[in-house]
C-alpha cells in the first residue's frame, strides 16, 4: 500500500471554452400526428372504445327485443318482464326457454329480424375475439368486419323458406 494523500493522481485539466457551439436545426417528423389521418391517437382510441362498447349494448337490445316478441307470440302474461329480466340477467334466458308456452302461430317478420340481428351480433363478437390480436384498435374493427359476414349469413339461415318435408310431397304424388 502506498501512504500519502494522492493514491490516484488526477488527470491534467483541460481549458474549458465558453464560446457558443454552432448547432444545426433539423426538422424531425412529429410523432403525435398520424401520417395518413387527421385523427389523433386519443380520438382514435376513444372511437375504438366506443365501438367496442357498442356491440354488447346492441346485443342486449337485440336479445331483449327478440325475447319480447317471442313472449308476445307465445301469449306470455308478462312479455315485458321477461324481456327486461333476460336483458339484464342473461342466465334467466334458461328459465324463459323452460317456462315459455307453445307458439300460437308462425314467426313474424319482426321476430325473424330480431333473431337475425341477435345471432349475427353474437357471432360477430366471437369472430372478432378469436380472429384479432389482443389490441384495443383491432378487435372492434374485426368485429365490425365479422358483422358484415355474419349478418347476411344469419339472414339466409333465418329467412330461408322452409321446404316442405319429403314425406308430404311423396304422399301427394302417390295419390
Amino acid at each position: 500500500m502506498v501512504d500519502g494523500p494522492d493514491v490516484y493522481p488526477s488527470a491534467p485539466t483541460a481549458a474549458v471554452s465558453t464560446a457558443p457551439v454552432p448547432t444545426a436545426v433539423v426538422p424531425l417528423p412529429s410523432v403525435a400526428q398520424p401520417i395518413s389521418s387527421s385523427l389523433t391517437v386519443a380520438q382514435t382510441l376513444s372511437l375504438s372504445l366506443a365501438a367496442a362498447a357498442l356491440f354488447p349494448v346492441l346485443t342486449a337490445l337485440a336479445l331483449g327485443s327478440w325475447i319480447y316478441l317471442d313472449a308476445v307470440a307465445r301469449e306470455s302474461p308478462h312479455p315485458l318482464r321477461w324481456a327486461v329480466e333476460v336483458t339484464f340477467v342473461p342466465p334467466v334466458l334458461l328459465a324463459y326457454v323452460h317456462y315459455r308456452g307453445e307458439r300460437s302461430g308462425p314467426q313474424s317478420d319482426r321476430e325473424r329480424l330480431a333473431l337475425t340481428v341477435l345471432l349475427a351480433l353474437l357471432m360477430a363478437m366471437m369472430v372478432g375475439t378469436v380472429f384479432s390480436p389482443p389490441d384495443v384498435f383491432a378487435q372492434p374493427r374485426n368485429t365490425f368486419g365479422g358483422l358484415l359476414v355474419t349478418l347476411p349469413l344469419f339472414y339466409w339461415i333465418v329467412y330461408r323458406d322452409d321446404a316442405e318435408p319429403e314425406e308430404s310431397g311423396a304422399s301427394e304424388s302417390e295419390e
